[in-house]
Order: C-alpha cells, then sequence, then structure tokens
C-alpha cells in the first residue's frame, strides 16, 4: 500500500466517478487538485470546505498540479481526455490510474475499511467495484469501530512490554498470549474505561510468562460479568 497522507494528487474530471477516486484519496490523507470545468455538488462542498483545491477549466496538457502530483487519476467520461492524462503522466513516471480501464491503470484504487490503525483493502483488478464496495460493507460490520480502540491498546502495551522484557522470543509469546484476551467485547460493551486499562497496563508489566497472561483474560474475563 502506499502512504499517500500530505502528498499531492490530481483526479481530472468532476463527476461521480471522479468523486469516488476523491473521498478515498481525503481519507488517505492527500492533498487533492481536482481538473474540471464543473464540480459535481459534492465536489463542489468540499471545495467551499477548503478539503481540495479545484482548477476549473478542461484539462490541458503541462498543468503545474498535474506535474506535481504523487498519483494521477483520469477520470472523465472522455476516453480521449482519459487517455491523453495517462499519456503525460507515463511520461514523467508517474502513477495513473484511468477510470474505467484497469488494463491502461498502473494500479487500481481499492475499495477499503479504515479502524485507526487497521485498514483493510479490497480489488477485484477492477472486474467489478460493485463487488469490492459490496465486500467492503461485509466488513465495516464484522470489523467495528472498537477495533480502533483495540489496536490503541494493543500498541500501548506492546511498547510497555517492549521496554520491560529484553527478550524478543519471551515477549512475542505474550503478544500472542494477549490475542486471546476478551477486550474487543469490553471494548465493543462499553465495559472497558480508562480505570480498567490502567489497572491492565499495570498488570501487563508484571506478567513474564505465558500463564501469567492467561490469568489475566481472567480477570479481563471476569470483567464482563
Amino acid at each position: 500500500m502506499l502512504d499517500v497522507a500530505g502528498r499531492p494528487c490530481v483526479v481530472v474530471g468532476g463527476g461521480r466517478v471522479a468523486e469516488r477516486k476523491v473521498d478515498a484519496l481525503l481519507q488517505a490523507g492527500a492533498h487533492v487538485t481536482v481538473v474540471s470545468p464543473q464540480l459535481s455538488p459534492r465536489l463542489e462542498a468540499l471545495a467551499a470546505q477548503g478539503l481540495i483545491q479545484s482548477h476549473r477549466d478542461l484539462y490541458q496538457a503541462g498543468l503545474p498540479a498535474l506535474a506535481a502530483a504523487r498519483l494521477v487519476f483520469a477520470a472523465t467520461d472522455d476516453a480521449a481526455v482519459n487517455r491523453a492524462v495517462r499519456l503525460e503522466a507515463e511520461a514523467r513516471g508517474q502513477l495513473v490510474s484511468v477510470a474505467d480501464d484497469p488494463e491502461a491503470s498502473a494500479f487500481v484504487l481499492p475499495a477499503v475499511v479504515r479502524r485507526g490503525r487497521l485498514t483493510l483493502a479490497v480489488s477485484t483488478a477492477g472486474a467489478s467495484p460493485s463487488m469490492a464496495a459490496a465486500v467492503r460493507r461485509q466488513l465495516e460490520e464484522t470489523f467495528g469501530l472498537e477495533y480502533e480502540a483495540y489496536l490503541d491498546l494493543l500498541h500501548e502495551l506492546r511498547l510497555a512490554v517492549q521496554e520491560a522484557l529484553p527478550d524478543s522470543g519471551q515477549r512475542q509469546q505474550l503478544f500472542r498470549g494477549m490475542l486471546d484476551w476478551p477486550l474487543l467485547a469490553l471494548l465493543r460493551d462499553g465495559r472497558f474505561g480508562e480505570r480498567e486499562r490502567e489497572e491492565l497496563r499495570k498488570r501487563t508489566l508484571q506478567a513474564r510468562t505465558p500463564e501469567d497472561i492467561e490469568r489475566l483474560g481472567s480477570w479481563l474475563g471476569s470483567l464482563r460479568q
């Protein structure tokens, strides 16, 4: 996966297809410029809020925004324009994606589910974006909002254990045991607050063996009762 956070990206086109590309880029933290004489109502709203930049004109070769882009998306309803955008980007060695033409694209933008540190991407290699969206919706139901807090907590505990235990093999045993804890259920049910978080951190720092981690799991299980 390519990290585009804070990077300039350009979408040529101002309709529904362009909207989907822009939404995905904004979720990834990119700085987005849209090139089109007309924008859809949603893109107009994003521009008015300052969330995207807009170049209100037809595509022309040599646009400075295009030259500076990390990723380029050709998303118009004109195949000739899309081809021209692709050829210009390819001539500069830029990565370019062409709407409805995966064979001509250097990459395909996947359907993405984000839960904090967790990113799940689904792609059908351009065969069926609708199927990718359907699978994404299923993943959104399976991996709920609690996963963001869950991974933040695991990260915090991992850093604490790394400082406390010098033996990497011993640490890995503890980390694997933590995955059996009923933390997700506690977070989902709203039964794991700041007091329980601090107590878990304190107890985890005292753990040295997989048996210690298992006992901690039993303690966490008692919080559900």
